[in-house]
């Protein structure tokens, strides 16, 4: 009697730890999420943002900013100050256009060279002075400011 009942308790705890049906199936489902593609991203030119690529007007090419550019930080207390510009000049040879790729602008921003340490277009300026680049706008606002790493 004693063995029968140690069976019967036996089972009936196995049998109460046991998923039932329906949630076995509900462990066996599984969703379908559809999460896009990475690398399915390239612009018209063929960039891949996702890779960290633009598109350069002035080289004619995909390039990765950070590692083509000279970095220039915001120095103007209205910017927001975890965004920077860049600088991409086409060779080492040829400065007589330097490309700038400035926050909030949806393009580049392509300035002529002026005289030996600055370019300009209508909206901003670009000088040089030493191995230090800064980007003042129209009304000589300072806007951002950098050094060119060695």
């Amino acid at each position: 009697m004693k063995k029968r009942f140690s069976i019967l308790t036996l089972t009936y705890l196995l049998m109460a730890c046991a998923p039932s049906n329906n949630q076995k199936q509900d462990t066996l489902t599984v969703e379908k999420v559809s999460s896009p593609m990475v690398g399915n991203d390239a612009d018209e030119h063929g960039c891949k943002a996702s890779a960290g690529y633009q598109w350069s007007v002035l080289r004619n090419e995909c390039i990765r900013i950070f590692e083509a550019g000279v970095r220039l930080d915001p120095v103007a207390k209205d910017l927001e100050q975890s965004l920077s510009a860049f600088v991409v000049i086409k060779t080492d040879s040829s400065d007589q256009e330097i490309e700038l790729f400035v926050p909030y602008d949806e393009q580049t921003i392509i300035v002529k060279k002026e005289s030996d340490d600055k370019w300009k277009n209508d909206k901003y300026v670009l000088t040089k002075a030493k191995d230090t680049y800064s980007i003042e706008d129209a009304t000589k606002k300072l806007l951002y400011k950098g050094t060119i790493e060695k």
